[in-house]
């Protein structure tokens, strides 16, 4: 049975002159999940709002069409009714927000649709336990991370029984751990026979779980992929991000060591809270570092430090003060909304002392072009798609000038295509010897662009240095293809050396230390097996050896 039924010739915004959607023909079924993908502004998330009902309700615009959900007009049901039977998580989670503490805003949704007592507290506390945060019950919810405040939001969904379920970019703020999670509750909730739409560029982790897969493409579906059909060729092909985790991991050579940064027994409080204890770690001019760690960890906290945005004790290199550090670091948000000021794209771009720096004026217009929003200049930066405003907020940090630039989940809302020119950009200014700071939990497509690493865990450095120097001090993976018989004899000789091997049909994998390297190829040699992929560790290694219990 369809759910949803939509038929939308046309869907245009208030003081849009051209419309956002069109030609839309598209039936959900119960108990399907349905995945929305595409580049930034392809309409994905406009869908989303005219599919929940948000459109007309929230959002205003010209409809012309038809949707109907369990059957019924949307525009037949009461302000409010639709809550009943939907459940959002939106792009920006602290946009859906009502109360301060994270129970509450759970809790929230049952108590408004009159849930007895009772059951909304047992409800909220398997809502927590599901997503495992139940350590942030009483936190406030402006003192999360953005990964914590994603976490909280899907838990608000779990609170009421609903039919239908919308994710807009589920995955943007999320560590490699909150995406399991992410990814095992969409498997219990399909088995649970819930209708589930979910807006997204990262595909590894839906790939096995999606009924169909939506491409969309200048506000209409352009491709529809059913259950298993969308391959690796067809990502190149429509320029979707990567199927499998492990394909999005590439090389990134060292860069020679310029001028160094000391940041020494940083420690950061908030409250009473101290999120980062003594930290001390080398930055270096021409050198882009990623700093990662657990959501809630206190990555966001260093970098408003590191950006003059909090006070702290200790030392940094270049800037005791906070003035100090706000005219040399620029520091980018993850809510990139709270970096909006001005009424127009152009105006975000262009300081008024430099109205009339003629240098300046073309950098700005070479980065519209760039981040493909030169049509949109004249535009309420507000306006855009979340993707667009990611581009926005990214190249004004590229044009600040500012030697030093902080980058806190820098790609969340980007789509393949601009992804890969964030990573031309964060290596055009690294080779101009600016310092490039960001972290990221799509550990990755952090390995694209960073040359080194910064690993935090309970406020403290516990690993940092040259990326690939640490790849090779790490453990490497050897994986072998070969018939039956060879790997049995393969296996043989490897547990006489010591050396555990994990076996899976035709396929066989070791992870050793790099001294130990020789001796397993010798082994592999022996057998005559040709197929032998050896890959020295990556990122998501180096971060699992310090948070193992988050396999």
């Amino acid at each position: 049975m369809s759910i949803i039924e939509a038929r939308i010739k046309n869907f245009t915004y208030e003081n849009d002159e051209s419309p956002t959607l069109h030609a839309i023909d598209l039936n959900i079924e119960e108990g399907e999940l349905v995945v929305l993908t595409g580049f930034s502004g392809c309409g994905k998330t406009t869908l989303t709002r005219i599919l929940n009902g948000l459109i007309p309700y929230h959002y205003g615009g010209i409809l012309d069409g038809e949707v109907r959900i369990l059957g019924k007009n949307i525009l037949d049901y009461k302000k409010g009714e639709l809550a009943k039977y939907i459940g959002n998580v939106f792009q920006n989670p602290s946009d859906q927000f009502f109360a301060t503490i994270a129970e509450e805003e759970v809790a929230f949704a049952g108590e408004n649709l009159g849930m007895d007592f009772q059951t909304l507290c047992e409800k909220t506390d398997a809502a927590f336990q599901t997503m495992q945060i139940e350590s942030l019950k009483g936190a406030k919810l402006s003192e999360l991370s953005g990964g914590q405040k994603q976490k909280v939001a899907i838990a608000s969904t779990l609170i009421y029984d609903t039919k239908l379920l919308f994710f807009d970019e589920p995955s943007s703020n999320l560590d490699y751990e909150g995406i399991v999670q992410f990814q095992a509750m969409i498997r219990d909730l399909k088995a649970m026979g819930k209708t589930i739409i979910i807006a997204e560029h990262r595909l590894f982790f839906l790939n096995e779980l999606y009924d169909r897969l939506i491409y969309m493409k200048d506000g209409t579906i352009e491709k529809i992929f059913l259950k298993g059909e969308l391959t690796t060729e067809d990502c190149r092909r429509y320029g979707l991000r990567a199927i499998r985790y492990d394909s999005l991991v590439c090389e990134n050579p060292s860069v020679p060591k310029q001028a160094v940064t000391h940041i020494e027994d940083l420690s950061v409080s908030i409250g009473r809270r101290e999120l980062i204890k003594k930290l001390s770690f080398d930055v270096h001019a021409g050198e882009i570092t990623a700093v990662i760690g657990k959501n809630g960890i206190g990555k966001t906290t260093l970098g408003k430090a590191l950006g003059g945005l909090l006070s702290c004790k200790g030392h940094i290199g270049y800037g005791k003060r906070r003035r100090q550090r706000l005219k040399t670091a620029y520091y980018m948000m993850q809510d990139v909304d709270y970096q909006i000021f001005f009424d127009t794209v152009e105006n975000e771009l262009i300081p008024s002392s430099k109205r009339k720096d003629e240098s300046y004026l073309q950098q700005a217009a070479e980065y519209l072009h760039i981040i493909d929003l030169w049509e949109k200049r004249l535009d309420h930066p507000q306006e855009l798609s979340g993707g667009q405003k990611q581009r926005l907020a990214l190249a004004t940090a590229f044009l600040s000038g500012r030697r030093i630039i902080i980058l806190d989940e820098p790609t969340s809302g980007l789509d393949p295509l601009m992804e890969r020119v964030f990573s031309e950009e964060v290596a055009r200014a690294a080779d101009a010897g600016r310092t490039i700071l960001l972290s990221s939990h799509i550990l990755a497509e952090v390995q694209r662009v960073c040359s080194a690493v910064t690993i935090i865990k309970n406020g403290r450095v516990v690993e940092n240095g040259d990326l690939e120097t640490l790849r090779r001090l790490s453990r490497t993976r050897i994986e072998v293809r070969a018939h039956a018989d060879q790997l049995d004899a393969l296996v043989r000789a490897l547990t006489d050396a010591g050396v555990g091997a994990r076996r899976d049909r035709g396929r066989l994998e070791v992870q050793v230390a790099a001294d130990r390297v020789p001796r397993v190829l010798a082994a592999v040699a022996e057998q005559r097996v040709t197929d032998v992929t050896c890959e020295a560790a990556s990122l998501e290694d180096l971060f699992l050896r310090h948070y193992e219990d988050v396999r």
